[in-house]
């Protein structure tokens, strides 16, 4: 594609003497990729919070990069694009090299706190019930279809996320469902995409070893909102960055549980296996059923029927689709252990989180609950003794460990945890492999196992390396030797009668 087209609609802060009719291969933002002589690649100097990428500019020119888009002139090559913002740039570079993909499906977003990713797959099972070939791009990976793809952040950088769209019209995909993370929307990823809806779930405590503050935080998140980036706005009158947002001048519909709004559920049935509710969206009567328990699983239910209604979803779809859905994986999942216990895996990894899993457990009336939780290293560190806390109250004991440690010592990460904890129904094991397996050793017929933080995770992030390790393999691995010494005791007791 000619330079020219891939600069299209986006503004020059100086004239540009180069050579618009190059023909360009690849865009980066890696300064280290290498370039035969007959590529044409492209490298962005991005400014982030601990480097600038004009100092790598030059490095780029040697590796073979032939155009450099910069804020500032460098004069390290005859093709320097001076611009604005080189991440509004990249964005909306990223979209005209694979010829705008995000125009030719109908964008659906979803930014907040907790639940994005199981409202995701909630609406992308009510579409697909409607009978529409459906995207998904969130935490846990990509879906084009029923095909999934990996990917490294929840919302990926431009050039993987626009490929990654190119790839779901290609396919026939009508709809891109997306969790739209606040670093995302923060660095502009997004820039460009306009949404047919914007979903809001809810604001609490997280990534403030980032944003610094709620309010900044809050205000990100906001962003999504304006009028020239969604046409219609899905929002929780429960919570208060929530309300704001009826305040923007965008069509909105609301959803709620305590207040009055657009899409709310009453007669509401919770068991381990999911909950029953009857929906009355917009004095449309659903009866549905999820197969996801607890309260704030009904929030994400309500999300997603809203926003499937803007869309035009006929009522009986939606109820479909959230049935179809049998589980999110890494949210709420659970095993039946061979010792009468249950253990219950889940990503929650705030303390908001964490007080919606433990509340929608202990509603489910468990003879005791045993909580196996960690908190991330070079992240939130405020957040560290409220997550201790919340788990003292809402647990019958707590067994605090690593969870993706990075450069910081999982003990004093420990420690932090600890200090939000005033009993001793708590006890602190670095090894999470160790904590998970005596976690369900300690359980006993009726008890329930919460092991939190990780969800699918595959690996613990130890000193910049990802050392393999998933809960729920470990969850399996403990279950079948304690069901290996179970049938060994009952075979002796069926020989001694």
């Amino acid at each position: 594609m000619k330079l020219k087209d891939i600069l299209l609609n986006i503004p020059l802060k100086e004239k540009f003497d180069g050579d618009f009719n190059l023909n360009i291969t690849s865009i980066s933002f890696d300064s280290r990729n290498k370039y035969t002589e007959s590529e044409n690649a492209i490298f962005v100097c991005l400014i982030g919070e601990n480097t600038d990428g004009h100092k790598f500019a030059a490095d780029a020119i040697k590796n073979g990069a032939k155009v450099i888009v910069c804020e500032r002139k460098l004069n390290v090559c005859k093709n320097e694009v001076v611009v604005n913002s080189t991440r509004e740039a990249l964005s909306l570079m990223a979209s005209n090299f694979y010829s705008n993909p995000h125009k030719k499906m109908k964008m659906i977003a979803i930014t907040g706190t907790n639940g994005k990713t199981t409202t995701t797959y909630m609406l992308k099972s009510i579409l697909e019930s409607a009978g529409h070939k459906v995207g998904l791009i969130g935490t846990e990976g990509a879906y084009i279809g029923k095909q999934f793809l990996p990917v490294n952040l929840t919302t990926p950088d431009p050039m993987d996320m626009q490929k990654l769209m190119a790839e779901m019209v290609e396919f026939g995909c009508e709809y891109c469902v997306m969790e739209a993370s606040a670093h995302s929307i923060f660095h502009n990823k997004i820039y460009g995409i306009v949404y047919e809806v914007a979903i809001f779930s809810n604001l609490t405590q997280d990534h403030l070893e980032f944003f610094k503050t709620m309010e900044n935080y809050g205000d990100v998140k906001m962003r999504l909102f304006s009028k020239k980036s969604t046409k219609v706005a899905v929002t929780n009158l429960d919570d208060e960055w929530g309300r704001k947002i009826e305040s923007f001048g965008l069509p909105t519909i609301s959803y709620a549980l305590d207040n009055p709004a657009d899409c709310f559920a009453i007669d509401i049935k919770n068991t381990f296996s999911g909950s029953k509710f009857v929906l009355n969206l917009m004095d449309n009567i659903i009866e549905c059923k999820i197969n996801l328990p607890g309260r704030f699983n009904i929030y994400n239910a309500l999300a997603a029927s809203s926003a499937a209604a803007a869309l035009g979803i006929e009522g009986k779809f939606i109820a479909q689709g959230l049935a179809d859905l049998k589980s999110v994986s890494g949210r709420f999942n659970f095993v039946k252990l061979a010792n009468g216990a249950s253990a219950i895996i889940d990503f929650a990894h705030t303390p908001d989180g964490i007080k919606n899993i433990l509340t929608a457990i202990k509603e489910l009336n468990p003879k005791r609950i045993i909580t196996v939780f960690g908190c991330g290293g070079n992240r939130d560190k405020g957040k560290r003794p409220l997550m201790g806390q919340i788990s003292e109250k809402l647990s019958d004991f707590t067994i605090i460990t690593s969870d993706n440690p990075r450069f910081e010592n999982p003990e004093l990460i420990i420690d932090d945890v600890e200090r939000g904890m005033t009993s001793d129904k708590f006890v602190s094991i670095v090894d999470r492999h160790k904590a998970v397996e005596i976690a369900i050793n300690l359980a006993r017929p009726g008890d329930a196992v919460a092991i939190l933080g990780k969800g699918v995770e595959k690996y613990q992030d130890i000193n910049g390396v990802k050392v393999p390790y998933c809960d729920l393999d470990v969850v399996n691995q403990t279950n079948d030797k304690i069901a290996a010494i179970l049938a060994k005791v009952e075979g002796r007791w069926v020989t001694i009668c």
